[in-house]
């Protein structure tokens, strides 16, 4: 428990921080300019609770280190960002495909895929990152 705890924590900041990267500073813009703006959907980045936004990076981290340790067997960096990507895609379909058969949020096909790609991307770094530190930890813990 205390490997998936450790890797949790760690998988929590990386993909907090990859995904500001990646989603805010990488795609931010195309983002906005390829969905729809629903007035009073985002909250401006002064309205946006961190402590929320971690608890949902916290809660994938978990998944992940769970699924990792207790099921998949994954200790290394390749095999955690292989599953991290396919967890990621699959998820952000899944998510995705629902938002654009039932809302105007997607303009189009090509925003929702480079959504999907950035979250395979994502999640797959932060995959990577759990298998890796489960590798070093199962050899301590």
């Amino acid at each position: 428990m205390l490997r998936v705890l450790i890797s949790t924590l760690a998988g929590t900041v990386v993909y907090f921080l990859v995904g500001w990267l990646v989603f805010e500073r990488l795609l931010g813009k195309y983002m906005a300019g390829n969905t729809t703006a629903i007035q009073g959907f985002k909250k401006t980045a002064e309205e946006t609770s961190m402590s929320m936004l971690l608890v949902s990076c916290a809660a994938y981290a978990l998944l992940l280190s769970i699924v990792f340790e207790y099921w998949a067997n994954v200790r290394t960096l390749n095999a955690g960002i292989a599953l991290g990507a396919i967890t990621g895609i699959l998820v952000a379909v899944m998510t995705n495909s629902y938002w654009y058969s039932s809302t105007n949020f997607f303009n189009s096909l090509a925003p929702l895929v480079v959504d999907v790609a950035a979250a395979g991307l994502t999640v797959g770094i932060m995959g990577g990152t759990i298998g890796w530190l489960l590798g070093i930890l199962t050899k301590w813990i």
